[in-house]
């Protein structure tokens, strides 16, 4: 074979292997395209840290009531003759209250006397015949028979007399059931019924309460619940005389809300009142020390991070304006454990927002560390209280 023949193999060869190579050199670039492109830029929903005053910072008008009353009322019904006291007057442990017409209850003590009466008879004489049926056995003049017939009739003359001391003994109690009277001292500041009235068992007659121990009630709107700051101090003055103060602390929160208010019940138990803060006095309220910043966020912004120490934290995604990238910060929410469930609807962050932070509430979980969002023209409000 000659060398001229040779070349057009050659160069066949040469132009395949060359188009192997750019073939592979194209591949090879486009890989490394794909891998060092950057993340695409998400949409995201967003809201801008705000301050805002805490709803109990202004006066809120409420009363003062007893921490602890009683609706007392009477264990039986019957026709209410006789009230011997009204809104405002003191009483003391025993003293009568009201009184029912006892007349029917009376009659019922006359028939158990009357009944225990005979049963006491009844049992005398069944005793002194088993004696008699006891004696002649032994005689030998009667049989076993006749005898243990005495005998059961003994035993059933002094059971009948035991359930006739014991009806009598309840026929007694009905009978002071009729008297209403006071298991403490305090002050009466209602009543229900007037005389002349049939009542029922257990309705209420008279509330007395305790004015030793006298607390401050308050409706606040929820918003303002939520965003209350931990253990508050709240200063009360009385409405006609605003240097009349007594300071007290939050003791109990309603859980549910008033369905036409929609307010919650906060009552302030109060430290050493003095004695103008009388029971059912108009009263204002108001926080003594600022409250702690917080921020009102949607349950959307948070999200679940594990930290290298392997505990489960809260966190939320935060805006730069400058470049529009997210980084993932930490927060301490209210009302929940790190590892615990997030409350629905909004939640409370104590910790790790401020003023002017935005921050991401949708689409937390497509995001990652320096990746560049898209912000809305509109950017909502998150109140820090």
């Amino acid at each position: 074979m000659t060398h001229g023949s040779l070349r057009p193999v050659h160069g066949a060869l040469l132009l395949a292997l060359l188009a192997t190579t750019l073939a592979g050199c194209k591949e090879t670039g486009h890989q490394a395209t794909s891998e060092t492109a950057p993340p695409a830029v998400r949409p995201v929903r967003a809201m801008t840290v705000e301050p805002m005053s805490f709803r109990m910072g202004n006066s809120v008008t409420g009363t003062i009531e007893a921490r602890a009353d009683a609706d007392l009322g009477f264990r039986i019904a019957g026709k209410l003759i006789e009230r011997k006291v009204d809104v405002g007057d003191r009483v003391k442990a025993g003293d009568r209250l009201a009184r029912l017409d006892d007349q029917d209850q009376r009659n019922a003590l006359r028939s158990a006397e009357a009944t225990l009466a005979s049963a006491r008879a009844d049992l005398v004489q069944a005793r002194n015949e088993e004696a008699r049926k006891k004696e002649l056995l032994a005689n030998g003049n009667t049989s076993q028979a006749l005898y243990d017939a005495a005998l059961l009739e003994l035993r059933t003359a002094d059971a009948k007399r035991v359930a006739a001391e014991a009806a009598l003994q309840s026929a007694r109690d009905r009978v002071g059931y009729t008297e209403l009277l006071a298991d403490r001292d305090g002050v009466v500041t209602a009543t229900g019924a007037e005389p002349g009235q049939v009542v029922e068992a257990g309705s209420m007659v008279v509330r007395v309460a305790q004015p030793q121990e006298r607390e401050a009630v308050f409706n606040i709107p929820e918003t303002g619940i939520r965003a209350a700051p931990r253990d508050p101090v709240i200063e009360v003055a009385l409405a006609g005389a605003p240097d009349v103060v007594a300071t007290g602390h939050v003791r109990e929160v309603s859980p549910q809300a008033d369905p036409v208010t929609r307010t919650h019940t906060v009552r302030i138990a109060l430290n050493d009142p003095p004695d103008a803060l009388r029971l059912g006095a108009t009263v204002t309220g108001r926080l003594k020390q600022p409250p702690a910043p917080v921020v009102e966020v949607p349950e959307t912004a948070l999200l679940t991070m594990t930290g290298q120490d392997g505990v489960k934290r809260t966190a939320v995604w935060t805006v730069d304006p400058k470049d529009r990238t997210v980084r993932r910060r930490p927060v301490t929410v209210r009302g929940t454990v790190p590892d615990g469930p997030v409350p629905d609807g909004s939640v409370i962050v104590t910790e790790g927002l401020s003023q002017g932070d935005i921050v991401v509430t949708a689409g937390v979980h497509s995001l990652s560390d320096g990746q560049r969002v898209r912000l809305p023209q509109t950017i909502e409000t998150a109140a820090a209280q």
